[in-house]
């Protein structure tokens, strides 16, 4: 019997238009009577895509970390929102995620790669979405250990334009003298590298896969310098 979450990775064609309608209704009709009515939709235009990307591109992540997650059941995001403790009782989620993460029981506060989706915008990249002071602080320490390390794996990143570190800083500002390449990142509270971009010819294309996937590559030794100083 064929594994039902596994995924042939030329099945993945781009999202379509389609998709984007959905979430620009969904955004208008966000409740369940219209959702019953439009569950086919969400599947055939959502949810089947975006478990097919992840079967695209789950080998990759697998040879990079064979720890991670990549059942897309397991990996894509429920639609469904918890509304009960939240102001916004909006049922349904007018977006779509993946999130390639390990198996811990904290996932937010070590490194992960995702890709997002919703009607105005699609955004990728990987981070940590809720770092500990701890492990933040043990981060600090393999910089000072290594500054030249830290700064040959940002240097290609700060060279991609669209390619942001996205993160708080402290308030207090740390003292230290590293150049300030090195200083925002050292001043963070949290790492999150990110890539916004419009709906465009590459999100309704099998060249996602391949974009995706070249985006990943550049962060990986980003993402293992995170992973040294995970501290759960």
């Amino acid at each position: 019997m064929p594994n039902k979450n596994a995924f042939d990775n030329s099945t993945f064609d781009g999202f379509s238009q389609s998709c984007l309608k959905f979430f620009h209704d969904l955004n208008r009709h966000n409740d369940r009577n219209w959702f019953a009515n439009n569950r086919d939709r969400y599947i055939r235009f959502v949810s089947e895509p975006m478990k097919q990307l992840v079967g695209a591109i789950s080998p990759m992540i697998l040879a990079f970390d064979p720890l991670v997650v990549t059942v897309p059941n397991r990996v894509v995001s429920r639609i469904y929102r918890d509304t009960r403790f939240s102001a916004d009782k909006s049922p349904y989620r007018p977006r779509v995620w993946f999130a390639f993460k390990r198996n811990v029981d904290c996932w937010t506060s070590t490194p992960t790669y995702f890709f997002q989706l919703e009607e105005s915008e699609y955004m990728f990249g990987m981070g940590m979405y809720s770092a500990p002071a701890a492990t933040m602080r043990k981060f600090r320490e393999n910089i000072d250990n290594n500054p030249e390390k830290f700064h040959n794996i940002i240097k290609p990143i700060q060279r991609k334009r669209n390619l942001n570190l996205e993160s708080d800083s402290y308030k207090r500002r740390i003292p230290t003298d590293h150049p300030p390449i090195i200083d925002k990142w050292y001043q963070s509270k949290s790492i999150a590298v990110l890539e916004h971009r419009k709906p465009d010819k590459i999100l309704f294309s099998t060249e996602l896969v391949d974009f995706l996937v070249e985006r990943f590559v550049l962060l990986k030794p980003l993402y293992d310098f995170l992973w040294d100083a995970v501290v759960l």
